[in-house]
């Protein structure tokens, strides 16, 4: 009979472990947590049931109880082989139901440094490690004499227990940070707790990276580094334009690197994955939080595969299940075989929609790998983009050729931040001559069709070398510089 290996909350990139498990002869079983009813609970149970919809196989799916002790049977009957936190929300009930259990993982004693960032700062700290200064606040004033006392002007405000960013701001002065303060301290977190637990902190300004570890007693081996792509919306929320692999570790990134080895080990992390954020600026790396799971995004296991030769859950099944693997593995010099990136889609307002021209953009790019866009074909509305739940969309990128795969993610930057209209839109693709006698039959035809049409017109007609009658008109592209740079803008796509 084959042996069961729990994931706690397989979602995210975490729903990776399950064929991974397959593969190596074992039994995935799903442990559900346990979260209120809510946003939170409407968010995951949307994201479960779209999960479960690609397994085609019978598995096990337990919820958790209320009653931590009837969990505990219910798992222990299963005489698992492992129990390893998923998705953020498995980070707690995983690591204690690991621990209870006697099977290879984190003390439970240590959740707090785990999974609260005030915690996780205070370890840093104790270890002799650069850390930011910040305090939990459960008032106004608690803000003000934060400000006062540290004599920062530009701060983060964010849950002491969060996750995608979620009701983080980026505040400079007292008035933006007491207006972020009374929006938070009124919503739930995504964990559906009562009380949101807030926590400021000095604003560190650099670059900020991700570096993903896994350890097997208490020493971590390095998966993967990537660069973070942000910006800070007209409401103070920080939200992710996208992120690049690292390819090649230089004196900065070993720096970091050794950085978030000694980070890991300060939070107490002795077995497992941590997924950290870090930040570099002119002082060096600091730890902006660990994650104590595997990173998220849901990356595609093909994509990293690709980009690293293997994939996140795939090393740390086999480390978590054979220390000599984690050892060979920690041993082996960091080669990733082709650089990736990942682009988030976002919306500045929320926003009628009738075409989606990102869909054709995306499908003539050569190094679209796969990812998901909301679009015209599923709802008439997009919403203002204020964190990662409420992007419009997140895409991998990889080519054999390094140059082509840094050009379409450069491309999709420009246009998202210049041109909106070529993603989304609710309006003609082409600005409509002012002197209506201009308007032929031709002209009228192509102002009322769809943008998504149009792109992919154009696409078709410049990848064939631009054989045969261009589909837009002369007359329509010169009536305006904007409509010039359209078309020059998917030609330049096709190159």
């Amino acid at each position: 009979m084959k042996e069961n290996i729990i994931i706690a909350e397989a979602m995210s990139t975490a729903f990776n472990y399950l064929e991974d498990i397959r593969q190596r002869g074992y039994n995935p079983v799903i442990l559900e947590a346990y979260i209120p009813e809510g946003y939170a609970r409407k968010l995951m149970d949307e994201e479960r049931r779209v999960k479960y919809r690609r397994i085609d196989y019978p598995i096990t799916i337990i919820k958790e109880n209320l009653n931590y002790e009837i969990t505990l049977q219910e798992i222990k009957a299963l005489n698992p082989r492992l129990i390893l936190p998923g998705g953020e929300e498995g980070v707690i009930i995983g690591t204690r139901l690991a621990d209870s259990l006697g099977l290879v993982g984190n003390p439970y004693s240590n959740i707090k440094a785990m999974t609260e960032k005030d915690e996780m700062q205070r370890c840093l700290k104790a270890a002799g490690l650069r850390y930011i200064r910040g305090k939990e606040v459960s008032s106004r004033e608690d803000c003000i004499s934060f400000i006062e006392e540290t004599c920062v002007e530009d701060a983060v405000i964010k849950q002491v227990h969060g996750v995608a960013s979620v009701g983080v701001h980026l505040v400079h002065g007292k008035d933006e940070l007491i207006k972020a303060f009374d929006q938070e301290s009124k919503a739930e977190n995504m964990f559906g707790e009562a009380v949101n637990r807030l926590m400021i902190q000095e604003r560190i300004f650099g670059d900020e990276y991700i570096v993903n570890t896994i350890s097997r007693d208490g020493v971590p081996a390095l998966t993967s580094i990537f660069r973070y792509f942000k910006k800070r919306t007209s409401a103070g929320a920080m939200i992710y334009q996208g992120y690049e692999t690292i390819n090649e570790l230089g004196m900065k990134e070993n720096e970091l690197v050794d950085y978030a080895f000694k980070a890991v080990q300060a939070i107490g992390i002795t077995d497992g994955p941590v997924h950290g954020e870090y930040m570099i600026d002119k002082d060096g790396p600091v730890l902006i939080e660990a994650n104590c799971r595997v990173l998220g995004g849901s990356a595609p296991s093909d994509f990293l595969d690709k980009v690293f030769g293997y994939h996140e859950t795939d090393i740390i099944l086999d480390s978590m299940l054979n220390k000599e693997f984690h050892k060979e593995f920690r041993n082996r010099p960091y080669k990733p075989i082709r650089k990736g990136y990942s682009k988030d889609f976002s919306s500045e307002t929320d926003q009628h929609i009738s075409s989606s021209g990102i869909i054709p953009i995306l499908m003539g790019m050569k190094s679209f790998h796969s990812g998901w866009v909301t679009n015209a074909g599923q709802t008439d509305t997009i919403h203002e983009t204020v964190d990662l739940e409420t992007e419009t969309g997140c895409i991998y990128l990889v080519h054999d050729d390094d140059k082509v795969t840094k050009k379409d993610f450069e491309f999709l930057m420009h246009i998202e931040e210049n041109y909106p209209k070529l993603m989304h839109s609710d309006e003609p693709l082409f600005v409509t001559p002012e002197d209506k006698s201009e308007i032929t039959p031709e002209i009228e035809a192509i102002i009322h069709s769809d943008t998504e049409t149009l792109i992919n017109t154009l696409i078709t007609y410049f990848k064939n070398g631009e054989k045969g009658k261009m589909p837009i008109p002369k007359k329509l592209i010169d009536n305006c510089p904007y409509n010039r740079e359209i078309v020059s803008l998917i030609k330049r796509l096709c190159e």
